[in-house]
């Protein structure tokens, strides 16, 4: 096969689609890994033909031309971005595709996986990270923003997200998909949210039952694989010399981030230093800007960047932001977890999800000093949390088994197609 694979976002998003490319290559096929930037030189490290959708420059000159914008104009500006970038991404691949290609596209590039498969009929599996990412009226995920629908009837959940859809979510998403829709001389398609951009082939979701077990409205064509927690790295880092000093100098510490897209974390770095003091415990602070650091005392260690393979299971609770891929590493290692999503979508689930199985705790605040003190507190004694997270750490699967599950959907979903065709 030559497998078309797009990923994009962070470490946690484009790692488990390199694990599952590594794997597609180790069986022979082609991988074309479609990614940021900043992600070309690894992906070619993996073995892959890597393309940039989105470099540098163009990063900097879509800034520059929306710093000084109002919150409307700036909108209006990302908008005919991302609908220019759906069809320069389009005319891309389109020109790489071939009777041996299939298409894996996470949320972000839906749109184009849906609309090459829609005009030259190449076989496509959506990939899930994340349970918010699959919509649910009968089980509504975890959104600030939106508890109020959550707590409707389900009669009423459906009518209010059908006439959103049709009134207003549909209308937007065809303005994005004009563009594209008229170079591939395509019909404007429907239900665009709750069931075009899904592939009608194949549903991937990268993460397990027991995480997050299946509500009956989820697309039926999913399946889970576990999660794929590859590491590009791995096998090649180690703790530098400063960290594995302090780790062995002293009791498991308590591991803060605030992670990669925090700007400004400052706050919460000073509520953490704060939080570790008041218990009279060790801590590690993990992130890449030292300027936002209080002075730190000698029981506090910083680290730009680590591997947290290695450092979680030293780590004694893991206080972080409740990225998917960050949050199935906790689990792996058998640490509690503080999560402090920041994010609208998507953090605050996996949070969720994470309290439900008695792994963490969630803490909305993160910069109520003495809320963080208090549930770092219990993390830190109760023993139900401790046998939840041992429990869980046994059901996690190494990540050549998941990553060879999802390569066998892969290959699975390819061979069906071909069959319906030839039969066809």
């Amino acid at each position: 096969m030559k497998v078309i694979i797009f990923a994009s976002g962070s470490d946690g998003d484009i790692h488990p689609h390199m694990g599952i490319g590594r794997e597609l290559v180790a069986r022979g096929h082609h991988v074309v890994f479609i990614t940021t930037f900043n992600y070309v030189d690894v992906a070619r490290e993996c073995g892959f033909e890597a393309l940039s959708f989105f470099d540098q420059n163009e990063k900097q000159d879509l800034d520059r031309s929306t710093e000084n914008l109002g919150a409307i104009a700036k909108i209006k500006r990302y908008y005919r971005s991302y609908s220019a970038k759906t069809s320069e991404v389009c005319e891309l691949v389109a020109g790489r595709l071939d009777d041996q290609s299939i298409l894996i596209a996470p949320p972000f590039a839906y749109p184009v996986a849906r609309l090459l498969h829609s005009k030259y009929g190449t076989p496509y599996v959506s990939t899930v990270l994340a349970p918010v990412n699959l919509l649910s009226r009968k089980d509504p995920p975890a959104i600030k923003s939106m508890r109020w629908y959550s707590a409707l009837p389900y009669w009423a959940r459906t009518l209010l997200f059908h006439g959103l859809e049709r009134l207003l979510i549909d209308p937007v998403l065809r303005m994005l998909l004009k563009e594209s829709v008229r170079k591939l001389d395509l019909p404007m398609p429907s239900r665009i949210l709750s069931e075009w951009g899904y592939s009608p082939q194949r549903v991937m979701g990268l993460f397990c039952d027991w995480f997050s077990p299946p509500p009956a409205d989820w697309p039926t064509q999913i399946t889970l694989t576990g999660f794929p927690l590859y590491d590009p790295n791995s096998g090649k880092q180690t703790l530098s010399a400063g960290l594995s000093q302090f780790l062995d100098a002293g009791s498991p510490p308590v591991v803060f981030t605030a992670g990669t897209g925090t700007k400004d974390p400052h706050l919460f770095f000073e509520t953490a230093l704060k939080a570790v003091q008041t218990l009279g415990m060790r801590g590690v602070f993990l992130t890449r800007l030292t300027d936002q650091l209080p002075p730190l005392p000698d029981t506090v260690w910083h680290e730009s960047y680590t591997s947290l393979n290695l450092l979680l299971p030293r780590s004694s609770v893991f206080v972080h932001h409740g990225g998917s891929g960050t949050a199935a590493l906790a689990l792996s290692a058998g640490t509690p977890q503080l999560l402090l999503p920041t994010e609208e979508m998507g953090q605050l689930d996996n949070a969720h999800h994470i309290e439900r199985l008695g792994c963490g705790l969630v803490q909305e605040n993160s910069l109520d000093s003495s809320s963080v003190t208090e549930k770092l507190q219990y993390l830190l004694t109760a023993q139900q949390v401790r046998d939840a997270c041992r429990s869980a750490q046994a059901r996690m699967e190494p990540s050549a088994k998941t990553c060879g599950r999802a390569a066998d959907v892969i290959e699975e979903t390819f061979r069906s197609v071909g069959k319906i065709a030839a039969t066809a």
